[in-house]
Order: structure tokens, then sequence, then C-alpha cells
């Protein structure tokens, strides 16, 4: 659904159940605690499941590294799109002309001392370990330039609804200049819940599909569908 079919859902239920509407600036603010309220319940269940990592994809990234953006073994995840969560982390490097990748192994800082004077599993470029320290900050050991990529979750982006008003009353939406729900479709009325939830209204998902089933029942009245 887009975001004004998204809103005109949450404004039915408001309406019906406290006697009064949002505005679309409000709706904005309680639809992003939703959907932030769903990604965290899922990011702490990453890889427990097929279907949690599905309706996690959409926040998914990349983010490519090269010597000359590591001089010092610093990676520094640009912050844009929002770092959340590290998932993993790659070097890349070739022996005898070949690529070959080496996972890094993610250690506290009170490990670092024993991993960098083992002699048994030595730290070298190409078996690094890495320290998360910062936010989107991850220092490689040894501290040299390296090449690779880390695979991480980003924030779901803030939902905006853009309009215009005529007369100042009536309010006419903006698609193209409107930030929409980044959310799979499946996952969107989870969203809603959360975001009326937070306006103090709690509904079963049996109570909001049956308004998406009359809303297109509606899209559909006068429509020759032979």
């Amino acid at each position: 659904m887009n975001l004004k079919e998204a809103y005109d859902l949450l404004n039915f239920w408001i309406n019906k159940k406290l006697g009064y509407y949002y505005s679309p600036p409000e709706l904005d603010m309680i639809v992003d605690r939703g959907s932030m309220g769903l990604f965290n319940d899922y990011r702490k269940q990453y890889a427990t499941s097929q279907s949690v990592k599905d309706s996690l994809a959409p926040f998914r990234a990349i983010y490519n590294f090269t010597t000359g953006s590591t001089p010092v073994g610093v990676i520094t995840i640009p912050s844009s799109p929002e770092f959340i969560q590290l998932l993993a982390c790659s070097v890349r490097f070739g022996i005898s002309g070949m690529e070959r990748y080496a996972a890094v192994q993610m250690i506290n800082e009170d490990e670092i001392a024993i991993r960098l004077n083992s002699q048994i599993d030595p730290v070298t470029i190409t078996s690094p370990v890495g320290e998360v320290s910062g936010v989107g900050v991850i220092q490689l050991w040894p501290k040299e330039p390296n090449t690779g990529f880390v695979t991480y979750l980003r924030r779901p982006a803030k939902p905006f609804f853009d309009y215009t008003t005529i007369s100042g009353r009536v309010i006419v939406y903006n698609a193209v200049g409107s930030t929409q729900l980044e959310w799979r479709e499946q996952d969107q009325d989870q969203v809603l819940l959360k975001a009326l939830s937070s306006a103090g209204i709690n509904l079963t998902d049996q109570e909001i599909s049956q308004f998406a089933e009359m809303k297109s029942a509606q899209n559909f009245q006068g429509v020759n569908q032979s």
C-alpha cells in the first residue's frame, strides 16, 4: 500500500477509537515509531528464521572498503544510510592470481592482546580480527590497509507524507514527493499495528485486515470487471 492508503487506514481506526484524526506530520511520527518498533523486534531474531531475514531484507546493506579508505585498518561506514547493526565483515585478497575471501572474526577489547600474541592462530593481513570501536566503525588488526566488504542492517527510512491543501482544509497527497514505507507489502500491516499501539490503540490482525478488504471492495465499485 502507498502512504496515503496507510494513513487513511490509521485515521479510520484513530477516529473510530478516539473520535478525532491525526495530521500527516503526526502520522509520519507514529508510523516511524511503528516501523522502528517492528525493526527492533525482528533484528533481535535475525538469522533465526528465513521469514525474519526476508522481512529485514530491504534494510540489508553492503559497504565496500578499499586500502585507500582504510589507511590504518579503520573501516568507517557512511552515516547515510544509517548504520544499525553489524552482520558480517570480510576481507578480499589475491593468492597466486586468484581472488580469495576471509571472514573477519569480531572480538571484544579484552581479547585483542591475546589474539595479537597468539602463535597458534596469528593475526595477519589475510586473516585479521576486528573490533567494533564506534557506531559504524570497525578497527581491523593488524592496523594495515585492507580491502573487503561489510554487511549490515540500516535504519528504515522515515516516512514522509508530502501534501498541499486546498482552501486550508482539503489535503492533496503528493506521491512523488513522499517517502514511502520500505517494508514489504506483507509486513506493512504489522508496522501499522505498532503505530496504532503507540497511539494507545490496540487492534488485532483480523481487524486491520477487515479494513483493507473493505477498501479493496470500494476500489472496485463501478469498475467493469468482465
